[in-house]
């Protein structure tokens, strides 16, 4: 192994027995008679190790150790006493003054060896690992200025669009929403005079060709799924200025997040007045090889009809089509395609799910629905994985003891860490009323 040594100890014939042992195995050693020229030759040239006695004139080896641990520039330099000392208090104060290893006098070519070596790739991994850090660090920020200058274009792109014609046919009449994916507009399709919704892909993703196909999934999705309790898609399409954008129906109402927002929780024949249309939706969407993957209050609509209150699943905008194994999935390792909070234990494992996983994030959905709290809560994404992962959520009677047991024993049913102990849709409809 090769790599720079900076040898200091007063004794001669010591240091010419270190720097041959170590220059025989390939290091490059420079060698110092006290810790003031091993400072000298360390601010000269930073070695990636130092090897000090310690008892030096004018600069004993602890204190010289000290210094180079004072100094932010050399404070990740390994620093190994070698010294005649070898009382335990001796030792305890080089490990105390910042040392990494202490090997006492006379000491053995092959000791030396072993722990030098050691130490020396112990060093270059931190280096390495803290470069790594520094350049995704660096990486990060690149990425927030490129996603800031993405929103501010955005934000512009979305008062420019307004009064906008795509493809001669849909005017967008006013933005009525906002998302991550895009923004949705109030239109109308001009030639059958019919309102409609368009909802326009985000700049920033049209340079990523997954993200155009994430995009158009949620139409196929959205179609196939073709039931009164799932938004109607109409269209899909990227106009000629290329805009990606998919016409669906024009809602009408509120989602059931801006509700419970509004309102806290709500009464338990409310609840499965609204989820269970909900199941209904998911049902369909299963028989057809969808999984929807982000069940949760803001993707659940209230839409007043003509006829009343119809419920509406909407945003399959992540769903996965169970049967095209050539779909592109994006929920690879360390990526979480969803909403954490209502995220499935197998899907934050990126392990293989199905239709149990909606299932997992209905029970998330009810809880918090019926409690105004959620099953799991944490402040930081990593705490929030834990807890789905390694902690069984609270009992729902816990958080609010007026709801009837036999639904709130459905609802942590529901949230069971093993997918099959948890109940079926129509099990939940049933249950529900």
């Amino acid at each position: 192994m090769s790599g720079r040594i900076v040898v200091a100890d007063d004794n001669n014939i010591n240091r010419m027995l270190l720097s041959g042992i170590l220059e025989m195995a390939g290091y490059d050693v420079r060698v110092a008679c006290n810790g003031l020229e091993a400072l000298e030759l360390v601010e000269k040239d930073p070695p990636e190790l130092v090897l000090l006695d310690i008892q030096m004139p004018e600069l004993d080896g602890l204190e010289t150790c000290r210094r180079l641990r004072s100094l932010p520039r050399f404070r990740a330099i390994p620093v190994m006493f070698i010294s005649a000392l070898d009382d335990v208090g001796e030792k305890v104060k080089g490990f105390e003054a910042g040392g990494v290893d202490y090997i006492t006098k006379p000491f053995e070519a092959a000791e030396v060896l072993a722990r030098v070596g050691t130490q020396m790739k112990l060093f270059r991994l931190n280096r390495e690992l803290a470069q790594r850090n520094l350049d995704l660090e660096r990486r990060n920020q690149q990425l927030m200025h490129a996603q800031q200058r993405t929103e501010r274009m955005f934000q512009a792109l979305s008062v420019a669009l307004t009064g906008t014609v795509l493809d001669e046919t849909y005017r967008l009449e006013e933005k009525i929403g906002e998302g991550g994916f895009g923004a949705v507009y109030r239109g109308v399709h001009l030639q059958l005079r019919r309102n409609v919704a368009v909802k326009v892909l985000r700049p920033g993703n049209h340079n990523s060709e997954e993200m155009l196909v994430r995009f158009r999934r949620e139409a196929i999705a959205a179609c196939r799924v073709a039931h009164p309790n799932a938004i109607d898609v109409l269209h899909f399409g990227v106009s000629s200025s290329g805009v990606a954008y998919l016409v669906m129906e024009l809602l009408s109402g509120r989602t059931l997040g801006s509700l419970l927002r509004d309102n806290g929780p709500i009464p338990p024949r409310r609840c499965a007045e609204i989820v269970g249309p909900v199941c209904d939706a998911l049902a369909a969407a299963h028989a057809v090889g969808i999984l929807h993957r982000d069940i949760k209050p803001d993707n659940v609509f209230l839409h007043h009809g003509p006829a009343g209150e119809v419920v509406k699943v909407v945003d399959f905008g992540i769903a996965k089509l169970l049967d095209d194994v050539s779909s592109p999935d994006a929920t690879g390792a360390g990526t979480f395609l969803g909403t954490l909070a209502y995220m499935a234990p197998e899907r934050l494992l990126h392990n293989t799910c199905d239709e149990r996983s909606d299932i997992y994030s209905v029970g998330v959905l009810l809880y918090f629905a019926l409690s105004g709290a959620m099953p799991f809560d944490a402040p930081t994404i990593a705490e929030m994985v834990k807890l789905h992962l390694t902690t069984r959520p609270r009992p729902l009677l816990d958080a609010r003891d007026d709801v009837p047991p036999p639904i709130a024993d459905l609802v942590m049913q529901c949230l069971d860490y093993e997918p099959a102990k948890r109940p079926t849709l129509a099990e939940i409809r049933a249950k529900l009323g």
